[in-house]
C-alpha cells in the first residue's frame, strides 16, 4: 500500500495546476486581487484536488505552497461538511464556485456555492411520486367533500 507524502501531492498539484492555466482557465479575476474560482462540473468525489490545483495556478506564485495548502484544506473541510448535509453521494455531479483573495498574506475564502446536477430519470422519480401522492391527496379529499352534507 503506497503512503501518502505531502511533497508528492504538492508537486503534482502544481503540474497539474500549470495544466489547469493552460487548458481550463478555472477562475475569474473580479477584481484587484479578488478571484473566483470554479471546478467546472465534477464528480463530488473529486472536489479537493480541483479546489487546490485551481488555488495553485491563481495564487502559485503570490503565496507560499503551505499557505494556499493551508486555506484549500480549510476550505475543503467546509466544502465537505456541506456536501454530507445535503446528503450529496462521492459520485455525484456538482459545481463548485468561491471567491477568493489574499488579505495581509493570507489567502482568505468566501462561501462557497455548491451547485448539484441531478440526472433527468431521478428527476422523473421524483415527478412520478409526488404526482402518486397528490393523486391520493385528491381522493382523500373527494371522499370527505362527499361526505359533507
Amino acid at each position: 500500500m503506497a503512503t501518502w507524502k505531502l511533497e508528492e501531492n504538492i508537486q503534482r498539484d502544481l503540474e497539474k495546476a500549470h495544466e489547469n492555466i493552460e487548458l481550463y482557465g478555472g477562475h475569474l479575476l473580479k477584481a484587484p486581487n479578488k478571484y473566483e474560482i470554479k471546478t467546472g462540473v465534477i464528480i463530488a468525489a473529486r472536489f479537493a484536488d480541483k479546489i487546490r490545483r485551481t488555488a495553485f495556478a491563481v495564487f502559485g506564485g503570490v503565496l507560499p505552497r503551505e499557505e494556499i495548502v493551508r486555506a484549500t484544506s480549510e476550505l475543503n473541510k467546509r466544502i465537505y461538511e456541506t456536501l454530507i448535509s445535503m446528503g450529496i453521494g462521492k459520485l455525484d455531479i456538482i459545481r463548485i464556485t468561491v471567491e477568493a483573495a489574499v488579505e495581509g498574506g493570507k489567502l482568505v475564502f468566501g462561501e462557497p456555492k455548491i451547485e448539484w446536477f441531478i440526472p433527468h430519470s431521478e428527476v422523473q422519480k421524483k415527478v412520478e411520486e409526488c404526482e402518486k401522492k397528490m393523486s391520493e391527496i385528491r381522493k382523500k379529499i373527494e371522499t370527505l367533500l362527499s361526505e359533507i352534507p
